[in-house]
Parts: C-alpha cells; structure tokens; sequence
C-alpha cells in the first residue's frame, strides 16, 4: 500500500494518540499491565512523532522557535500557573472532596513548573517530591522541538542519525541518576521518533503495508509482557531495543492511519478530534489533574469494563468541547475571520 495525503493522515494519527494518551492516562497499570504497557509502546512514539512531523524545515531557525514557544511553552506555563492558583484555592476553601490538590503549597508547584519534572525524581538541586504530572509532556514537546529545529537544517541524513544516536543515548544514560531541566531526557530519548516524523514529511511518499501492522502488533505484544516505555522519567527498555520497538510500533500506527484517510463520516469525525494537537493535550492534562473524574463516576457505577469505557468518553468529549471553545476564543481575540490557524497549535 502506497502511503499518501499525508496532512490527512497526520490528523488522524493526532485523534489516535490523543484518545490512547487518555486510555493510559485512566486505566490502573497494575491491574491492567501488559494493557497499559502495549498503549505506552503506541502512544508516546505518535505524540512525538507528530511534533516532528509539524516542525516547518523551510522556516528560519527563529521563526522556527518562535513557533515552538507558542505551540507548547505558552500552553504549559499557562496551564501550569492556572493549576498552582487553582490548587490554593481549592485549599483555601477545603474543596479537595471536589476537586484535586496536586501540589502541597504554590512554591512547590512553581518549582516542579519552572524545572519541569513530571514525577518524584532527584534534580540537579536534590530530590524533588513533587511534579508537575503529565504536564511535562509538553515541555518535552518543547525541548525536543528546539533540539529537532537544528537537526532538522542537517542535510546528510547519516550525521542527523548519528546525532540522534549519541543523544538518545546520553538521555537514557542520564535518566538512571538524574533529572534535567524540562523533561530533557524524555525529549533525547524521543528525537528518534520524531526524526522520523521530520522525514516523513519530506517523503513523496512510503510504501508499507498489512505485514508492517502484524509486525507492530507481534513486537509491542512481545515487549509489553515485561515493560512499556515509560517517558516521564526517560526510561526506554534495553534502550536500543526499546526505541526499535517504539518505531516499529509507530510504524503500524501511521500504516493504520493512512487507510482510513478517504473522505467518510469516520475520518471527518477522527481530524475534528485530532485537529489542534497540543490544545488538545494541555486541555485533557488540566482536567485529568484537577478534577477527579473517576471519582464522581466511579461512585454512580460499578467497577469494571463499563465504568472505564464511560470514564474514557466523558474525558474525551469534554476535552474537546472545550478545545473548540478554546479555538473559538483565540480566534476572536486575534481578530482572524477564519479559522485559527492549525499550525500554531498543531
């Protein structure tokens, strides 16, 4: 099968990743292990595939990073500073039965905001017992996307490979002592994928097929048995291996995605969903933070299957609805009378 329409195809790779993002933001990895890690091998290699995919090598490197700053960095501060408010209040008027509390005090979470660590880990100033939570993802969006603005300007692709090696190296040696600065070994570590997503968009295009898919499926069942590729705190299994599984994996995704880019009620509904990427993320990671969703359902309905499948679509429609809000919004202050342009927040 010859790959093409290739926007198209990226739209529904985002509805992917977002919907799995929110799976295994949801589901309990202990009782549900090989399930959650099987996600974990599709879901990070996609995210970060896509912000490669979006990075534009025909833009200056300023014009380059300027765009990165309002693609994720803007979103992340925003939403972190919006947490750590809300998280004082809700202390303040003892609402924690409606609402989370995910920092102790406003200097806690300003200190996991500006480092940004999503989990416990030691940092270059000692151990940090507090992060910032799945927020860090877009931080390590951030910093992978500058890391790839330079890559990308390499024009022999062995040196941009070789690069990438030695970085993804460096990321997971690092990882198993200490914590860098805004999620820097998780972006090191995940160069690889969007390396990839750099040259697919250079591609006219890529034959792949049904065998890509099975391979994917055999290589993420094999490896999610015993692990999953855990990017909070930059740990790729066996790292070599575990970075082939992730792009084998990410393989089976995009072969998947591109089937279903011809025009039905489906994939117009999967690109709606898909479309303005990283509002979708800084949305769903405020909500699935700050207000205990599983909680309110969990209590009206019995534990199991329908419980989570109810959970996951709450996350999902609300997390859109208020995208589109979102875009509306932003739309109407920048004064565009069109739609708000799909690269800023792709």
């Amino acid at each position: 099968m010859v790959m093409n329409n290739k926007d198209r195809t990226i739209q529904i790779l985002s509805s992917f990743s977002f919907m799995m993002l929110i799976f295994i933001s949801i589901i309990n990895p202990q009782n549900h292990s090989i399930l959650y890690h099987f996600f974990t091998w599709l879901t990070w290699p996609t995210i970060f595939f896509i912000a490669g995919y979006s990075i534009d090598v025909n833009l200056k490197i300023g014009q380059s990073i300027f765009l990165a700053v309002k693609r994720y960095l803007v979103p992340y501060l925003s939403a972190g500073l919006l947490m750590i408010v809300m998280n004082k209040v809700v202390q303040l008027l003892q609402l924690s039965t409606w609402l989370n509390t995910p920092f102790p005090a406003m200097r806690t979470g300003l200190k996991a905001l500006l480092y940004g660590n999503g989990s416990h880990v030691v940092t270059f100033f000692g151990f940090f017992d507090t992060g910032i939570g799945l927020l860090w993802l877009l931080i390590a969006l951030f910093t992978g996307t500058l890391l790839m603005i330079f890559i990308s300007k390499i024009k022999k692709m062995f040196w941009a490979v070789l690069i990438i090696i030695l970085l993804g190296g460096l990321g997971f040696y690092l990882a198993t002592f200490i914590q860098i600065p805004w999620s820097l070994e998780s972006a090191l570590i995940a160069l690889p994928f969007m390396l990839f997503g750099v040259y697919y968009q250079k591609l006219d295009n890529w034959s792949a097929g049904p065998a890509t898919v099975l391979a994917a499926l055999i290589v993420d069942l094999t490896m999610s048995a015993s692990t999953g590729l855990d990017m909070i705190v930059a740990y790729t299994p066996f790292w070599i291996l575990g970075t082939l599984t992730g792009l084998i994996s990410l393989a089976g995704v995009i072969v998947v995605a591109s089937s279903l880019t011809k025009n039905s009620a489906l994939t117009n509904l999967f690109a709606k969903i898909g479309s303005y990427l990283s509002l979708n993320l800084v949305v769903f990671i405020f909500i699935n933070t700050m207000i205990p969703i599983n909680n309110y359902i969990g209590g009206l309905l019995p534990t199991g299957m329908l419980s989570f499948i109810i959970i996951w679509l709450i996350m999902l429609i609300i997390s859109t609805v208020i995208k589109f809000g979102l875009v509306k919004i932003l739309k109407t202050f920048s004064g565009q009378e069109g739609e708000l342009d799909e690269k800023v927040f792709k």
